[in-house]
């Protein structure tokens, strides 16, 4: 095998692998979005205590901003890993 295409091939691992890192960055925003407006919106969620509820909705709220923050920072790379 030449040089040239194991580089190629190892490029392309890590490509496919910054972009399964990103989908799965995305994914689990849209999940940390959904819990908050759970809590928000859903009726079902007024059982559980408001303090607890805000609790929680501060928490998503913390963990959605760092994971936009990452995945911010994953696409200022143009695109690249």
């Amino acid at each position: 095998m030449s040089r040239a295409f194991i580089r190629e091939s190892e490029e392309q691992a890590v490509y496919l692998e910054w972009q399964k890192l990103l989908k799965d960055r995305e994914e689990l925003l849209r999940i940390l979005e959904k819990k908050k407006n759970y809590l928000l919106e859903d009726p079902d969620a007024a059982k559980i205590p408001a303090e607890k509820r805000r609790e929680m909705i501060a928490r998503f709220e913390a963990e959605a901003e760092e994971v936009q923050k990452l995945i911010d920072e994953m696409l200022a790379g143009a695109g690249t890993p």
